[in-house]
């Protein structure tokens, strides 16, 4: 964490660079963050790190214990595919809105992904998250996409997305169910379009789920 040099509103500042940290898994689960320590580390009083961490706390991103203290919200496997469900039907309804706003740029910004990522299998993670947040801002449903951006630093928090990613198979399949989600925008089916961007995530939560199993 960086030591905040700007006066102006402090909170947000603090609440940033504590999310930043713990999203970039600089802190990580079961962390415990002892307000003494963030005074020093972070360059300011105890007031606007309580509000942040409350803040935080308030979200799900971290847990505060009476008598105890705050400490970096650590994941069951079952809050993990909790949150793919939640992904999944929220996504699916951000597509099915996309459909109504897309334009040819739209549906060659999507295709440009995919075929830029075709021989670089190891940058996949960029190249899915482009691809998703195109979609989800092309719903121009301010509310949704702000509900999805809290899912997605959720599944940051698990590290789900580490598994999948680690998985050439896995990327090969998620390319191909991407280009399912092109073909139903260039034909302009909404109903399909929020199909199969859900059945991606259904996909999704299944390999997760088998990777789970396989780590037991």
């Amino acid at each position: 964490m960086k030591r905040i040099k700007v006066v102006r509103d402090l909170k947000s500042q603090v609440y940033k660079n504590i999310k930043d940290s713990i999203l970039n898994r600089t802190l990580l689960p079961g962390t415990q963050l002892k307000e003494s320590e963030l005074v020093n580390k972070l360059g300011v009083s105890r007031t606007p790190i309580r509000e942040a961490l409350s803040q935080l706390s308030q979200e799900g991103v971290i847990e505060i214990f009476p008598n105890k203290g705050a400490f970096v919200k650590s994941w069951e496997k079952e809050e993990v595919l909790e949150v793919l469900v939640i992904r999944e039907v929220l996504e699916g309804l951000a597509a099915k809105l996309a459909c109504g706003h897309r334009t040819p740029d739209f549906i060659l910004r999507l295709e440009t992904y995919l075929k830029n990522q075709k021989d670089k299998i190891s940058s996949y993670q960029e190249t899915d998250e482009q691809f998703h947040s195109d979609i989800i801002q092309t719903s121009k449903s301010k509310r949704l996409i702000d509900l999805i951006q809290s899912t997605h630093d959720n599944l940051e928090m698990m590290d789900m997305r580490e598994v999948s990613f680690k998985s050439p198979e896995r990327i090969k399949e998620s390319m191909k169910e991407h280009h399912r989600i092109i073909d139903a925008f260039k034909a302009g089916d909404s109903e399909k379009v929020e199909f199969c961007v859900r059945d991606h995530f259904r996909i999704i939560r299944s390999f997760y789920q088998a990777q789970l199993e396989l780590t037991k």
